[in-house]
């Protein structure tokens, strides 16, 4: 699921932190890894107009709560190291 993601205290004064692929759509509350940083979803929110091309929901975070750290490794769904 292509999903917008907005950083900043509101929707309407928000930065955009670019679209990303996500297996489910966040759910506020719930926290996730963006360029290496974990940040806490505070809103999400769906946009279903059909004359925009792109993704048709989006989500606000805020600050970073955490970095991620270097020395674990990442993998995929085979257990490969990427």
């Amino acid at each position: 699921m292509l999903i917008d993601v907005l950083a900043g205290r509101d929707s309407r004064s928000a930065a955009s932190r670019g679209c990303f692929h996500f297996a489910r759509a966040p759910k506020p509350g719930d926290e996730i890894e963006i360029d290496g940083a974990f940040v806490t979803v505070t809103k999400a929110w769906h946009r279903p107009d059909i004359y925009y091309k792109g993704a048709k929901f989006a989500i606000l975070v805020g600050d970073p709560v955490s970095q991620v750290k270097a020395d674990i490794p990442v993998r995929d769904e085979a257990e490969v190291v990427l």
